[in-house]
């Protein structure tokens, strides 16, 4: 009798949870544990932390793509640049399949600064056996380069995102139980906007603004001096923080997908986000949240100050979880599955 043995995965990731920084790529991580949990053998090159320069970094992921032993079936990829090439390569030297998984920045942003990147970024695109990306606007960013990318979300554990009790949540975290709060949590960079919320905060008085997260505009944030500031929080705690606030912001310049909009609306939070990217896919202006303009502080304003509505506010938190339905983990585990099974692969 003959046991087929497990499938075997090389995943190469830039982006992957580290002891400094337990948030970065959850994502994947989620990934990963959903196909362990298939019986999948999953080796995994990553960062062992992000101190170091991007270059260090990268060559270290070479050195752990290239050095890995033992019989693969297939490289997963993620991102699209430039960690792609790296898997690209090491699919190529053992002669196994490639998917590369764009996640938005690596397409969107890291592949057009200049001429150099966007030809190592097409030589990617084309060259790999699979292409899947987390959004349609997304996947319209790599069929630019020159490769089809079928969607596929990264997956949320709806297990841990869901309708919660408020008031609970609020005493688990120490929040004032009769406030009305709207919450920003992620990183505190430029792309994600969350100086955007706080300017918005200013004309807001009888609205609590909370933001979770660090980065380097903390000290902007921190300046104009209309929000809470909470430092970045694990993984599992964002569903409390979430279930705590009456509303979720996603104030984005910029955004592939918009996971934090994903878990909020699964949490039955509705989400006031920008109209930016894959976001609109996501948010469904007066139907499970509002959209505003990216950078738009006064709008971002006006639109909380709408939700100040109890009414208007519960109706299109309800509406959140169905919203999202097909961004569960098993959908998209399954989903990646298939792609996987038409490069020959079974997961």
């Amino acid at each position: 009798m003959v046991t087929e043995r497990p499938a075997r995965l090389l995943i190469v990731t830039s982006l992957y949870p580290s002891p400094d920084r337990p948030q970065m790529g959850v994502f994947v991580a989620r990934r990963v544990a959903a196909l362990r949990e298939r019986g999948v053998q999953v080796v995994v090159v990553a960062p062992a932390d992000y101190r170091h320069s991007m270059l260090r970094r990268h060559l270290t992921i070479l050195r752990g793509a290239l050095t890995a032993r033992g019989r693969f079936d297939g490289v997963e990829g993620h991102v699209v640049y430039p960690t792609g090439l790296i898997a690209l390569l090491a699919a190529r030297l053992r002669r196994i399949p490639v998917l590369v998984y764009a996640h938005g920045t690596d397409v969107l942003v890291a592949a057009r600064r200049n001429r150099l990147h966007a030809l190592v970024a097409r030589f990617v695109v084309r060259h790999a056996d699979a292409r899947v990306a987390n959004s349609r606007w997304v996947a319209d960013a790599v069929a630019a380069l020159g490769g089809e990318a079928e969607v596929v979300p990264p997956g949320v554990d709806f297990d841990s995102f869901k309708p919660g009790d408020a008031v609970a949540a609020r005493a688990r975290l120490g929040l004032a139980s009769g406030a009305r709060i709207a919450l920003f949590i992620g990183g505190l960079v430029e792309v994600k906007g969350p100086d955007v919320f706080a300017e918005a905060m200013a004309d807001l008085p009888s609205w609590l603004g909370l933001v979770v997260g660090d980065g380097p505009l903390v000290g902007r944030i921190a300046a104009i001096g209309t929000v809470s500031l909470h430092p970045a929080v694990p993984p599992a705690e964002v569903a409390d923080w979430m279930t705590a606030a009456d509303v979720v912001v996603v104030p984005s310049r910029g955004e592939g997908l918009g996971l934090a909009a994903v878990e909020a609306l699964a949490c039955g939070r509705p989400v006031v986000a920008s109209a930016v990217g894959g976001l609109p896919e996501l948010v469904r202006d007066g139907e499970n949240g509002l959209l505003v303009a990216p950078g738009d502080a006064a709008g971002l304003a006006a639109a909380l100050d709408r939700l100040s509505d109890d009414g208007l506010r519960a109706r299109l938190g309800s509406a959140g979880p169905a919203s999202v339905a097909a961004h569960g983990l098993p959908a998209a585990t399954a989903a990646m599955a298939r792609v996987w099974a038409e490069l020959g692969v079974r997961l």
